[in-house]
């Protein structure tokens, strides 16, 4: 079998050298054939691609030549300069490419000639550009004769390598095939001859090979089996028992494998159990650890959880612990503060688990449900665990623990473990501080017991030192008691004479008593004495201030100057008389201890803004010098009743500028230095000062330091008495440090705190007016004449549309100092169609708003000569151009006062032109002419009516409420542009009413005017100025203003239309000619007032019917009189004005019947009394006309 094999493989070898020898000769032969026509064909191409870069070439310096010929600048020229480097090298290359082709070479040698006439053209024009000389137009067709020539013989040379590329493909594709089809016989025949051979070694091969392979797989498979199961064993030797042999062969190795996988399995399973009883000893012993040591209950819950969170690998927990019926979070880990502090039993999961001392876990809880954040973001905590912390089978808390993967069953079994030693801790830790409480209490009593041992003994130690000297004294005792008795005898005649001192002492602490009650009754008698003094002359007060104030008006014509000068002085005589004895009403009000204090919160600063803007032009006006100095470590809020604290520091400052000629006035503010609780306001003069024998007199009522009939300074004395007054009523006091000649210095010294005051107080309802009788009318703030118009630089003014505006356009007044913004500004009122004014200082704004009578106005702030203030309170001031909306524009943060000021709205500098699409459609809405709405809040339906009937004549829509809380609710769920607040008295209900409009989101910018029926002080006014607008007090012409301030603040046009004046007059008239003709009956028992108003009410037709008493008032009603209205005096002879108007009401035909009640008497309580009494309305002598009318014409109008 060997020799036949070899013979087989000798001669295969030799055939297949033999085929191998002679295709190896054919295919040299023909991959050479190849190679040749291979390189023919590659020349052809590199000639192609030659002829098209020498054209681009070309074509490049012609680009060049020409960008240079038209611009001239020499960075043109850089692809002719490059295509004069490259073509000869390109031309030198091609023609050695087609030095064997005859016909190319001729083509060639032209195209190389035609270039070089190209290229020295193109030089030539070069050369002409940069001698300043111009191509002619005979140069250039030269030049473009040269290129197409150039063209041409590239074309040539082109289409003729193309023609032949195809003849040489062909060659090389011919020689490809033959060689190839020759390989591929040559290799068959290789293959067929081996392949032969090849089958007949291998069959020899495979019969030898096929038993060795047997024995070896056998070998192999045998040796790996026993690899494995030692491995096996190795790796379970080494503590790992999650291996398992795959041996699933039915033999002996087989069943050995089985047996190492049992044993596997079954060591797994033990040494799982060791390790888990392992991780929980560990666990235990960790938080017995942190049980141990006398720690309070929150230290030990907050190391437990902590201890059980980082133990576990949670993310949060907490332990709550019920106290005071109650879960509270006592220890946390990982929560939020935010999150609940504390759960009621069933509340949440927390309370449930405490409820039903199970153990409960949660899973799956959704992202948004439970967060946890931390410094990046938040951590959703998917699974929580709640275990009822239990000790001798009552529940302590409750366990709570948020894991971000699911609770293993070891730790649950762990945590419930956890929760009983907690249980067991917490027990602990409460008795501990039981015990510790008892204890400290034990060791204090200890502590007594101990020092009232040593305390006892001290007193043992004296009391026998003490037996000892009275055993040493018994002696003396006995000698003394002789000389006792004899003093007995005298001390009994000592007590008799005590006895009768004794007596004279109570019998003149009964006189001293009956005094008192004496001044008591004297301090009664005065008040009733004041008021009814009040009422007697105020009755004829009544009559003269009428009276006079008829004569003044003269309607009649009949009274020359003088007279009428006479009628007003009498009439100024008459009101200064009636502030004379409002001035001692309030005195009286004071010592009867009738006089009210509202407590607030207040801020000096306030105080002193309102102080500096009262008195500064006064004291501008006398060239004095006027400073404010607050401490600045001094606290500036305190607790003080404003009213009356302004009272006193106006009357104290007043003071001091009259009586100080030249120099200065000051009021420090400071702390006491004594008192650290009391503030100190030193009103310091540097007048003529106050001698020391005057300085006490001073605070009397009526009392002046200067009382001669000769002296130099006016007023009623009585400032300073009331001002003294109010201090006490403060719980304060008023020094004086002063020296005759060198000025005065007031120290107004009040607690900062609320202080309760013993006198029996009034529940008043109208505030202490101030007492302004010693100051001169204080005049308007004089013009700033800061700016000067010669030194302050005035734009040009700006080209704008006002010579060519028309009746038909609408007009924009720009005010505005920058030329800029105001272009701007021109130039986007263009785009909207509205032809504009530019006016650049302030002083110019009025005059032509006057002339051109703009819609609108845009109003820069800072203007020279007059800012934009002045120029606001000039556009609303005058008549003709109070109507235009204007539109604030500055870069101060001043929107509410803009608003305040009666602008329709504000926007910040710098300002884009997109925000001014705003501005136009705010003033587009401010020109609508679609009805206003008005909000009236009125209690008395009749004044509410009244009001409504007048506005709703000039397209106003009108909404009526008559309490707070629904005028609130009005104004939130509907579009109200106004308020107008009916007050009555100004009280401190009226106020807070006024805060809780402004203090109600949304409405802190509304325009409020409130219309009073009272005189407002000065004091009044500035504090309902703080949340209202405008204040309209009743009178006849009080309905014009109060459409005058609603037309401001609503921007109303008044629009020159005979049909619009006239429906204005009609609604004016319609309030008017209710007066017409009507029957008014006055029952008063004095026959001047009667006739006062007989004379003040017979100039508007209306016919009065008088009556004495009310007793005659009632007659006049009974017989039939169609009256009316009622005026009723209240303090009438026989049956008073409240049992009058009592009786009326009784009647049912006068049961509605308006009665307005009038009295004398200005004290607290009187107009409530008369309501009470069945009075329709109230008003209080001496009777302003003008009141008078306003209140007929809101009775009266319906009928």
């Amino acid at each position: 079998m060997p020799n036949k094999t070899l013979n087989n493989l000798s001669i295969g070898i030799g055939l297949s050298l033999f085929v191998l020898l002679v295709s190896s000769t054919a295919s040299y032969l023909g991959i050479k054939e190849q190679n040749k026509h291979r390189q023919e064909l590659t020349a052809t191409r590199k000639i192609i691609s030659l002829s098209n870069i020498i054209l681009n070439s070309l074509q490049g310096a012609e680009t060049g030549n020409r960008g240079y010929l038209l611009t001239g600048k020499e960075n043109y020229l850089e692809p002719f300069n490059q295509a004069l480097e490259n073509l000869p090298i390109e031309l030198k290359e091609i023609k050695e490419l087609t030095e064997a082709d005859p016909v190319q070479k001729v083509r060639v040698d032209s195209l190389f000639t035609a270039a070089q006439q190209r290229l020295a053209v193109l030089k030539e024009s070069v050369n002409i550009k940069r001698n300043g000389g111009t191509v002619s137009l005979a140069h250039l067709d030269e030049s473009k004769s040269a290129m197409d020539k150039c063209r041409a013989i590239i074309k040539d040379i082109i289409h003729y390598e193309d023609d032949d590329i195809d003849q040489k493909s062909a060659n090389l594709d011919n020689s490809s095939f033959i060689t190839t089809l020759f390989i591929v016989i040559s290799a068959l025949l290789s293959l067929i001859i081996t392949a032969y051979f090849y089958f007949r070694l291998r069959a020899d091969f495979l019969k030898r090979l096929a038993l060795e392979k047997s024995l070896v797989e056998k070998d192999e498979g045998i040796a790996r089996r026993l690899n494995l199961v030692q491995q096996i064993t190795n790796r379970i030797a080494a503590g790992d028992y999650n291996v398992k042999a795959e041996d699933i062969e039915d033999d002996d190795l087989g069943a050995i494998a089985k047996s190492v996988n049992r044993m596997s399995k079954s060591l797994k399973k033990s040494f799982d159990q060791l390790k888990d009883n392992d991780w929980l000893h560990m666990g235990y012993a960790d938080l017995y650890t942190g049980l141990v040591g006398n720690k309070t209950e929150r230290l030990l819950t907050t190391d437990a959880i902590k201890g059980l969170v980082n133990y576990i690998g949670a993310i949060t927990g907490a332990i709550y612990i019920f106290n005071d019926e109650k879960l509270e979070r006592s220890g946390c880990y990982g929560l939020d503060p935010k999150t609940q502090l504390y759960f009621l039993p069933g509340e949440g999961y927390v309370g449930q688990v405490f409820v039903d001392k199970e153990l409960k876990v949660v899973n799956n809880i959704r992202t948004e449900d439970y967060l946890v954040s931390f410094a990046s973001g938040k951590i959703n905590v998917p699974h929580l665990i709640f275990a009822p912390i239990v000790s001798a089978d009552q529940v302590l808390g409750v366990l709570e623990i948020g894991h971000g993967q699911p609770f293993t069953e070891i730790e649950v079994t762990f945590l419930t473990e956890c929760a009983r030693q907690l249980g067991i801790a917490i027990a602990s830790a409460k008795g501990r501080a039981k015990i510790q409480a008892l204890l400290e209490e034990t060791q204090v009593q200890s502590e007594e017991l101990l020092s009232q041992h040593a305390e006892l003994e001290n007193l043992n130690t004296e009391l026998e030192a003490q037996t000892l000297r009275l055993q040493s004294s018994e002696e003396e005792l006995k000698v003394q008691h002789e000389e006792l008795m004899q003093s007995n005898q005298e001390l009994e005649e000592r007590s008799k004479l005590l006895e009768d001192k004794n007596l004279l002492i109570a019998e003149r602490n009964q006189e001293i008593q009956q005094k008192a009650e004496e001044l008591a009754l004297s301090t009664k008698y005065k008040s009733e004495f004041l008021a009814n003094m009040s009422h007697e002359l105020r009755t004829p007060l009544n009559s003269i201030l009428l009276l006079s104030r008829l004569l003044s008006e003269n309607n009649e014509q009949n009274l020359s100057s003088d007279q009428i000068e006479s009628a007003k002085v009498i009439q100024s005589s008459g009101t200064s008389l009636l502030t004379l004895i409002d001035e001692i009403l309030d005195l009286s009000k004071i010592e009867s201890g009738k006089m009210t204090l509202e407590y607030a919160s207040l801020n000096l600063n306030d105080i002193s803004a309102d102080l500096n803007n009262l008195f500064l032009p006064l004291v501008n006006e006398k060239g004095l010098a006027f400073t404010i100095n607050i401490d600045p470590n001094l606290n500036q809020r305190f607790q003080g009743d404003r009213l009356r604290i302004d009272q006193v520091l106006r009357n104290l400052i007043s003071n001091a500028i009259k009586f100080t000629a030249a120099g200065e006035v000051r009021l420090d503010i400071y702390e006491d230095s004594v008192a650290k609780d009391k503030l100190v306001f030193a009103v310091v003069d540097s007048g003529i000062g106050i001698p020391l024998e005057k300085q006490k007199i001073i605070f009397e009522a009526f009392q002046q330091a200067d009382g001669s009939t000769r002296r130099k300074f006016g007023g009623t004395g009585l400032g300073l008495s009331i001002s003294r007054e109010i201090a006490r009523l403060l719980g304060g006091e008023i020094r004086l440090v002063s020296e005759e000649g060198k000025g005065s210095t007031f120290l107004f010294i009040i607690p900062n705190h609320q202080v309760e005051l013993d006198e029996v107080r009034s529940k008043e309802q109208q505030l202490v007016e101030e007492i302004h009788s010693e100051i001169e009318e204080v005049r308007e703030l004089v013009m700033d004449d800061a700016y000067n118009p010669a030194t302050i630089r005035i734009p040009e003014e700006l080209p704008d549309d006002r010579n060519h505006i028309t009746e038909e356009d609408k007009v924009i007044l720009i005010v505005e100092d920058d030329i800029n913004f105001a272009k701007a500004l021109l130039k986007y009122a263009h785009s909207q169609h509205y032809k504009g004014v530019v006016v650049v200082r302030g002083d110019h704004a009025l005059p032509v708003a006057k002339k051109y009578h703009p819609q609108a106005v845009l109003l820069d702030i800072q203007l020279p000569i007059m800012d934009g203030w002045a120029v606001m309170d000039e556009l609303k001031g005058d008549k003709e151009t109070r109507h235009i909306p204007v539109h604030i524009m500055s870069s101060l943060e001043v929107k509410k006062e803009s608003l305040l000021k009666g602008a329709i709205d504000f926007i910040n500098k710098p300002v884009a032109l997109e925000q001014m699409t705003s501005v136009f459609q705010k003033i587009e809405s401010a020109l609508s002419r679609s009805p206003k709405k008005v909000l009236i809040v009125e209690e008395n339906p009749k004044h509410a009516s009244a009001l409504a009937y007048f506005l709703s004549s000039f397209n106003i829509s009108l909404e009526v409420k008559d309490n707070v809380s629904d005028s609130i609710d009005a104004l939130g769920t509907a579009e109200v542009d106004c308020v107008i607040l009916d007050m009555g008295v100004p009280d401190e209900m009226g106020y807070n009413t006024l805060e809780a409009i402004k203090q109600h989101e949304g409405l802190e910018n509304l325009p409020i005017i409130i219309f009073t029926g009272k005189n407002l002080s000065k004091s009044e006014e500035l504090k309902i100025k703080k949340y209202a607008d405008s204040v309209v007090v009743k009178t006849a012409h009080s309905y014009q203003r109060i459409l005058d301030e609603v037309g401001l603040f609503l921007h109303l046009i008044e629009i020159n239309n005979s049909d619009d004046v006239r429906r204005k007059n009609n609604g004016l008239g319609a309030l008017t000619d209710v007066l017409k003709g009507k029957k008014v009956l006055v029952a008063d028992d004095d026959v001047r007032n009667i006739f006062s108003m007989t004379k003040a009410l017979e100039k508007f037709q209306v016919q009065v019917i008088p009556a004495m008493d009310g007793k005659e008032a009632l007659e006049v009603l009974n017989s039939g009189e169609a009256i009316d209205i009622v005026l009723m005096d209240m303090m009438m002879p026989e049956m008073d004005g409240y049992e009058t108007i009592k009786n009326i009401r009784q009647t049912p035909p006068f049961a509605t019947l308006p009665i307005i009640a009038v009295t004398a008497k200005s004290m607290i309580g009187d107009r409530e009394k008369c309501i009470q009494a069945g009075a329709s309305d109230y008003i209080s002598k001496p009777v302003d006309i003008d009141q008078l009318l306003s209140l007929l014409r809101v009775w009266l109008y319906e009928n």
